[in-house]
């Protein structure tokens, strides 16, 4: 089986664009989330923070890529440049139609979507409507924009999944490398934040609500206090490329795709089961030929809602018992949605790299079955991690990393 190995990683965080900066956040224990004061103008919304960022700048890409795209779209395409940089990927090299894109998304733009009808609905009027409108909002928005940034010329998939979108990515770009379909894939996913997407959490009561005084203290990971998600936004793109080849070309090897999982609870569209959770992360061990007692780390879902991460930890436990330490990036980042799948990856690059696992901020008094969970940095070898993702509808998806040289 042809192995396949991480070359380039590229992010826009809440926490900064540059992954050792933001590993550097998680393990002082930094929060990405802020009071989003704007959001009170809304009648009956409950939840007034967001892990937003209020760095970016989209003129980095050239306008004649950045004006059919949604602020999704250029999060995308940013991190997939910083990506294939890091990378030393060449422009033939992209071009020769062995090199992929495989980006999720939950949705295109929301703000491009708002702004259309907004001036419907001011206007009743077709006219002014901008000729670009639907190529920001159309689903495969992000996938197709990267791939046009950086004229690749093999497929260009894209994975629409909400918060698996880009675990869904990273599995899909895994098998096409392995089949040799692709000798290189530019995977991962992005969100945009909008305030549409905390009242679709509100409405379900899934909303964190209790903490918007003190934004930096929720979102709350295996936390008997934990009341809901907040709502983050960012991108996470990774290069994956088939190892004879990145070594060829003299690439540096950041990490290894061990293998992937995933399954389908078909049960209910919001609640999610343990069953489907374990089998998804057994189905990633099996993949990669790795036992669970040799696993280092896990990097969990665990959004902060009070059913999701006590079924999340069930699973987990039910895997790896108390002997494995987990922790989740979401206390200090926020859900980035469709972003995180891939984001948590690098994260969990860097955690072997360095040889720490990082802590779950805002983790006080756990209510989980008994998990290893630390609360502080844990400076430790880890051989192989584990990202794990689960969506609405009973998506499950589950990464297996290992070290790069």
């Amino acid at each position: 089986m042809r192995q396949v190995v991480v070359t380039g990683i590229g992010l826009r965080t809440p926490l900064g664009s540059r992954l050792d900066a933001v590993f550097d956040s998680l393990i002082s224990q930094r929060s990405g989330v802020r009071s989003q004061p704007e959001w009170s103008e809304v009648q009956d919304l409950l939840s007034l923070v967001a892990a937003s960022i209020h760095d970016f700048d989209g003129k980095e890409i050239p306008r004649k890529v950045r004006r059919t795209m949604g602020r999704v779209a250029m999060f995308a395409a940013a991190a997939a440049r910083d990506a294939v940089d890091q990378a030393g990927l060449s422009p033939a090299a992209l071009q020769t139609g062995r090199a992929g894109v495989a980006v999720g998304s939950t949705l295109g733009s929301h703000l491009a979507d708002s702004e259309f009808w907004a001036h419907f609905h001011a206007t009743g009027s077709a006219r002014g409507v901008k000729g670009t409108h639907f190529f920001k909002v159309m689903a495969h928005t992000c996938a197709t924009h990267v791939a046009l940034y950086l004229e690749t010329q093999g497929e260009a998939v894209a994975t629409n999944a909400a918060c698996a979108s880009a675990t869904q990515a990273l599995g899909n770009a895994l098998d096409r490398i392995r089949t040799g379909r692709a000798d290189i894939m530019i995977a991962g996913g992005a969100d945009e934040l909008h305030v549409a997407a905390a009242i679709t959490f509100d409405a379900m009561g899934g909303g964190s609500r209790a903490f918007n005084e003190s934004p930096s203290s929720t979102p709350r990971p295996f936390d008997k206090h934990r009341d809901g998600i907040v709502v983050g936004e960012g991108a996470g793109i990774l290069v994956l490329e088939e190892e004879a080849h990145a070594r060829a070309r003299g690439a540096q090897i950041l990490g290894r795709v061990l293998g992937y999982g995933g399954t389908s609870d078909a049960q209910n569209m919001a609640s999610p089961a343990p069953g489907g959770m374990r089998q998804a992360i057994e189905l990633a061990l099996q993949d990669g030929g790795l036992p669970a007692h040799d696993l280092g780390y896990v990097n969990a879902h665990a959004t902060g809602t009070p059913i999701g991460d006590a079924a999340e930890a069930e699973a987990l436990f039910q895997v790896f018992g108390d002997q494995v330490p987990v922790s989740s990036s979401k206390g200090h980042l926020g859900h980035m949605m469709g972003a995180c799948g891939a984001v948590e990856a690098a994260i969990s690059l860097e955690a072997m790299r360095r040889g720490c696992v990082p802590p779950t901020l805002n983790l006080e008094t756990p209510d989980v079955a008994p998990l290893y969970l630390p609360t502080q940095a844990l400076e430790q070898p880890i051989a192989a991690s584990l990202s794990t993702n689960f969506a609405f509808g009973g998506v499950n998806a589950a990464l297996l990393l290992g070290p790069g040289d």
